[in-house]
């Protein structure tokens, strides 16, 4: 009988383990649709992935915060920015947190000579991720990499 009760024990952790790390996939899925399909202009998939009432936002190098960004105005940018592959594109989303429906990632992200940190809040409508809420910040640039130099 105790061998019954260890191995439905065991048995019960173990899917239970499992069902866990296909929700994190799900989620870092999720957010990686949603960044590479930006760097690469392709709206349509980005869009896929975000919550109707997404908000993001956040803090530029100069301490303020910049103003929202909703899905449209996010599509107006990509229209106007040259697209970056995802094949250069250096995409680390890591710290995933779920509690019942709603997820929280840290995704490090940026284009070769800029990296930013953003956080990244994702919410279970219909058995689907959506991001519904994203802040980010600015690493800091470490001096002399700034393309263009003060003349004295």
């Amino acid at each position: 009988m105790k061998k019954i009760i260890l191995i439905l024990f065991v048995a019960l952790v173990s899917a239970t383990n499992l069902q866990a790390q296909q929700k994190e996939k799900a989620v870092e899925k999720a957010v990686l649709t949603y960044i590479e399909n930006f760097f690469e202009n392709n709206f349509e998939a980005m869009n896929a992935v975000l919550h109707p009432r997404l908000s993001k936002r956040g803090l530029n190098p100069n301490g303020k915060i910049n103003e929202d960004l909703p899905a449209n105005k996010l599509k107006e940018i990509m229209g106007k920015k040259k697209a970056f592959p995802v094949s250069k594109q250096q995409n680390k989303v890591e710290d995933i947190v779920i509690f019942n429906k709603t997820a929280r990632a840290k995704l490090t992200t940026g284009y070769p000579n800029m990296k930013w940190l953003e956080y990244v809040t994702l919410v279970n409508t219909d058995g689907k991720w959506q991001i519904i809420d994203i802040f980010w910040e600015y690493y800091p640039r470490k001096k002399g990499s700034t393309k263009r130099k003060k003349k004295n």
